[in-house]
């Protein structure tokens, strides 16, 4: 009505076919319409005849012309748009100074079309221009950080198509390099998560390219700067600085005191940093200083840090000669899946090898987490095939993934009865954080000498990263307000890592709520914490409703050196930070455990469900409860990967409270737990695979 209201020759005529062109164009990403789409074709023809050569919208109507066209491509097939689509791009790009801060934007929209036309017809030209043209957008510093992240990426994705591998290692390198710009320090957590979710993959990607270029060890340091950037982010302001209290006193209290700061201002007070043995003064003030301030500040004593000898390297992305020390107890499995090719980077203390994994393709990822997620649904309903199907599931993980992984590593069978289990640290990404990796296998092979399953050949752990499976082995330190003598050893005798001698916990928090309103009742969650109470006797600390407030169970949480949690738990897929524990008054949220510091926590279970299923969109970047944990100190953290039993829970928590009375560490107990339930139901992977060790 706008555009039929406005006369051929007025002003702001291509201005408002411009719009309608892009309500047309979103209407259809909503519904699919071809009609739509096709009028968004006419109509943004409209807009760039009604608009001047040198008018200053010209290049991006242009530009929005080229993407409609190269969309209403993708639909139809019809080399006429796709052609028109790189015509109208090069005159965007053309139309637009060298320096305008939308060229990048433009030259990304270029370098897409010319990418779809070279994989159509093969044009070395056309490959050649695509490259140019996202390497130039991607080097534009007048471009914000979003579009030369975009850029960049677009870069090493043309020259990955053309299997030009060394330039694509260069482009996606580039994009790795700006993700921490894309998201400063200074957005609120939401905006940071919606910008990421336009990254997802990309650390796949880049490891992906290096690997086929030769350069293995840079996938795994791209790899682990590519993902988790939020929470490396957390890590950084957890970080010790001992050695910078040593020699710069003075920039080591400033920098904690904006570490606090950070986390007041991010809207979740959380107890104040104690790291590396010092904490921040207690008398600074919330005084409420807008957040960009605060990283403003963080940035500038970052700089001065830095500019001090011994310190360049403080809080940047870690060398893969420093990450390699996290596989001291075991190998890292970092898994890649990329369209460039899947594979596992095998991280050792010798070195780095990569295992080819043509089978996990992207595609067959996404089938296989639809199909779990189907299935899962099915285990419900009378007569239905769930169990089956999942067991399916679990021998293409074998197939894919698991079994060439463990041939390689040389972990052929279960250990000889004088040795000890041989164990696996798993880092997964994007889609592939849904599927339970360590119940991989063809169980029915359970019984021989050499078993295609992982439970009967090593103890699976689980990292959202290396840096904080580091974290979770730092050495526990801390001031003396803990009471605890300067060597940081408690004066219970409990050793530096932090679980007693004798395997039992010091001060125990057992969170319980076998009635929540509105929910369905979870007697086992009253047996469970009954247990507790029966075997840590005088160490235990039982929270049942109407005492288990959300914010009693932060207090108690900051007491304790274990904590269990059995109780409703809720994965928000498309909100993951929303994620939470149901509790009697409020919920215990990811954002809520983001800001908490816990020093002396050693072992969180979180007998609920769904407390380690990622977001959806966000699923690069592991933002679940058990990752919230870890990050706010438990070294341990038993979790769920879905919906689980509660009778079954119950008997799983008291024979892994069992292994850990008798001197059992975490990731075993929860080993052996699986191995023996699994043997009793063997064809209900739904009940025996659900639990998972994520930590040291």
């Amino acid at each position: 009505q706008a555009v039929a209201a406005t006369t051929p020759d007025h002003p702001e005529r291509a201005g408002r076919l411009s719009n309608l062109g892009a309500a047309l164009q979103a209407r259809f990403d909503a519904t699919g319409a071809p009609t739509d789409l096709t009028a968004a074709v006419d109509v943004g023809r409209q807009a760039v005849a009604a608009t001047a050569p040198g008018h200053p919208n010209r290049a991006g109507r242009l530009s929005n012309l080229g993407a409609a066209l190269h969309i209403r491509f993708t639909q139809t097939g019809s080399p006429d748009d796709l052609d028109a689509a790189v015509e109208v791009g090069r005159q965007a790009v053309a139309a637009t100074a060298p320096d305008h801060a939308d060229r990048t934007m433009y030259l990304s929209n270029l370098a897409i079309a010319l990418r779809a036309r070279f994989e159509r017809t093969g044009s070395p030209a056309d490959l050649t221009a695509a490259i140019d043209a996202g390497r130039t957008g991607a080097e534009a510093p007048a471009a914000a950080p979003r579009l030369r992240a975009i850029a960049a990426r677009g870069w090493g994705a043309a020259a990955g198509a053309g299997e030009r591998w060394a330039e694509a290692a260069k482009g996606f390198e580039a994009a790795v390099a700006l993700v921490g710009l894309v998201t400063p320090r200074s957005l609120a957590r939401p905006d940071q998560e919606h910008l990421l979710g336009e990254l997802n993959g990309l650390a796949a990607d880049a490891a992906a390219a290096c690997v086929r270029a030769g350069r293995v060890e840079r996938a795994v340091e791209l790899f682990e700067q590519g993902r988790g950037v939020l929470l490396g982010q957390a890590l950084d302001i957890r970080t010790d600085v001992t050695e910078l209290a040593d020699a710069h006193p003075d920039l080591a209290h400033r920098f904690l005191r904006l570490c606090e700061d950070l986390d007041r201002a991010g809207g979740s007070a959380g107890s104040p940093p104690v790291v590396g043995g010092l904490s921040a003064p207690a008398a600074a003030p919330a005084d409420g200083r807008p957040r960009a301030i605060v990283a403003e500040e963080f940035d500038a004593v970052m700089v001065q840090i830095r500019e001090r000898p011994g310190f360049a390297g403080f809080l940047r992305p870690p060398p893969v000669e420093q990450l390699r020390k996290a596989a001291g107890q075991g190998p890292l499995v970092m898994v890649a899946v990329s369209r460039f090719g899947s594979c596992a980077l095998l991280l050792t203390t010798e070195g780095v090898d990569d295992v080819p994994l043509p089978l996990l393709t992207p595609n067959a990822v996404y089938e296989q987490v639809v199909e779990f997620l189907d299935a899962f649904g099915d285990t419900a309903r009378a007569g239905g095939t769930g169990e089956k199907r999942l067991d399916g599931i679990l021998g293409w993980l074998w197939d894919a993934l698991a079994g060439p992984v463990l041939d390689r590593l040389g972990i052929i069978g279960p250990p000889a009865r004088d040795r000890g289990w041989p164990r696996v640290w798993w880092c997964v990404s994007g889609l592939l954080s849904f599927l339970p990796v360590h119940a991989a296998g063809h169980h029915d092979t359970r019984r021989g000498a050499r078993p295609d399953t992982v439970v009967d050949r090593v103890v699976s752990s689980f990292t959202p990263s290396i840096r904080a499976l580091l974290h979770a082995r730092r050495t526990a330190v801390a001031g003396p307000e803990d009471g605890r003598p300067e060597d940081g050893r408690p004066k219970d005798g409990r050793p530096k890592d932090g679980r007693p001698k004798d395997g039992r916990a010091g001060r125990v928090l057992a969170v319980g709520m076998p009635r929540t309103p509105a929910m369905h009742e979870l007697p086992g969650a009253q047996a469970e914490t009954e247990a507790l109470a029966r075997r840590f006797e005088d160490r235990a600390v039982v929270l049942t409703a109407p005492r288990a407030t959300r914010d009693a169970v932060m207090t108690a949480l900051r007491a304790s050196e274990w904590a269990h949690f059995a109780c409703h738990g809720i994965a928000e897929i498309a909100d993951p930070s929303a994620s939470r524990l149901v509790l009697y008054d409020r919920p215990l949220s990811v954002a809520d455990l983001t800001p908490l510091r816990l020093e002396r926590a050693e072992l969180a279970f979180l007998s609920a469900c769904e407390t380690a299923r990622p977001g959806g969109r966000l699923a690069d970047e592991a933002i679940h409860l058990a990752s919230a944990f870890q990050l706010a100190g438990f070294r341990h953290v038993i979790a769920t990967l879905w919906l689980i039993s509660d009778s079954v829970a119950v008997d799983l928590a008291d024979q892994i409270y069992a292994t850990l009375a008798a001197g059992g560490d975490p990731a075993s107990a929860v080993h052996q737990a699986t191995r023996d339930l699994r043997d009793y139901l063997p064809r209900r992977p739904a009940l025996w695979a659900s639990h998972i060790h994520a930590g040291a």
